[in-house]
């Protein structure tokens, strides 16, 4: 579980940065997910998975949170 002040960094980052996301940030953060998941670090994915529901990405945050990343690769090719 996120820490209050954790969840007040995510939310300050993603208003700096006007909701908005690079597509380089997101392909970083879809790795960043994956490697989290391998080491078995449910913080990291929990914290990239609160960052990208912030910015209302539910869809993807769904994929990466059950584990589907060959299908997050499609959703990118089709933005």
């Amino acid at each position: 579980m996120l820490t209050e002040r954790e969840q007040d960094r995510i939310r300050a980052l993603n208003r700096k940065n006007r909701y908005g996301i690079t597509l380089a940030e997101v392909k970083l953060l879809f790795e960043r997910h994956q490697a989290a998941r391998k080491r078995g670090d449910s913080h990291e994915m929990e914290k990239i998975e609160y960052r990208l529901t912030d910015i209302n990405f539910h869809y993807e945050c769904g994929l990466l949170s059950s584990g589907q990343y060959d299908k997050i690769t499609e959703v990118i090719k089709n933005w």
